[in-house]
């Protein structure tokens, strides 16, 4: 039995229990009121499990990535495509997820912690083509904020559905640090090589009715690849300023600092520094920041900032 199933089978084995409890009693003639006390326990027992799976489905996203191999039979894949597409997913992932709750910097490992908490489960396969439904569990929460891995795909998608024109990828991809960056363009390249069309679906229960699917072709990919690879640029500089932060929001983990000579920076703030960052809240402080510039060809400039530790002004 396989083990992502099983709250599945077990619904679907106490269902048919319950109808064949039904047809027994209804042929040996037993009297109402005992047959109706087994098939309640057994319909209780039904409730329960139901419930128990509408609580994981809120739990979790869930995505199909579905591969379009030619020569195999419908079902079939090379591990290597599947290793390499899904491989490629999670390193994404696990960038964009150090970029929101770490920091943008390619610089050093991401945080076992962030890996941990990112990592995708393979869950079932389907046919047709081939579909690997992926699943990424919620971490526990005890606010109403939405889940960090659904900003994570959200994220992700903001880049996926950023096509293959270059202006749109200078947006999506400027915030997302240059690591993403990388890898990126290392996926795109592998679903060129490899030739063969990417489908990816995010059937989360929560997900938003647009934009929750996204498609690459060999083609599309090729183009993706050859903008990231020889049309952007990216860098990423450590800034120390001088100045006054005038905003924090906890709930975003986003900042407004004020510097000395009177700019205002805006960006975002590493995850395990928000608290320490309210304590300096319409304060001069000293700030240390981490500045992420992307460039287009045709020498258009996004800048993206994280604040990544405060001090008290020198």
């Amino acid at each position: 039995m396989n083990a992502f199933n099983e709250l599945t089978n077990r619904i679907k084995e106490t269902e048919e229990i319950i109808d064949v409890c039904k047809a027994n009693h209804k042929a040996i003639g037993l009297p109402d009121f005992i047959s109706e006390l087994e098939i309640s326990s057994l319909e209780q027992r039904l409730i329960d499990l139901q419930q128990l799976q509408i609580n994981e489905e809120k739990q979790s996203e869930e995505l199909e990535v579905k591969v379009k191999t030619t020569g195999l039979p419908s079902g079939q894949i090379p591990v290597r495509t599947l290793t390499t597409v899904l491989g490629g997913l999670q390193s994404l992932t696990d960038s964009v997820a150090n970029t929101l709750f770490n920091q943008p910097s390619n610089r050093g490992p991401i945080p076992q912690e962030i890996i941990e908490r990112n990592s995708w489960i393979l869950k079932a396969v389907k046919a047709g083509s081939f579909i690997a439904v992926i699943d990424l569990n919620h971490e526990s929460q005890m606010s109403i904020d939405e889940a960090p891995q659904r900003q994570i795909i959200s994220e992700l998608y903001s880049l996926f559905n950023a096509s293959d024109d270059e202006e749109p990828l200078l947006e999506a991809i400027s915030s997302l640090g240059t690591r993403t960056l990388k890898y990126y363009m290392d996926w795109t390249k592998s679903i060129r090589d490899l030739n063969v069309p990417v489908e990816i679906n995010w059937v989360s229960t929560q997900a938003q009715n647009e934009g929750i699917k996204a498609s690459f072709d060999p083609d599309k990919a090729g183009k993706i690849f050859t903008i990231l690879n020889e049309r952007l640029t990216s860098r990423e500089e450590e800034v120390f300023l001088q100045g006054r932060l005038t905003g924090i929001n906890v709930r975003t983990n986003s900042f407004e600092l004020c510097t000395a000579d009177g700019n205002k920076i805006v960006g975002r703030i590493v995850k395990d520094k928000v608290s320490k960052s309210v304590g300096y809240v319409d304060k001069r402080c000293r700030a240390e920041l981490i500045k992420v510039i992307t460039q287009s060809s045709a020498g258009k400039e996004k800048i993206s900032w994280t604040l990544n530790d405060v001090q008290d002004a020198e």
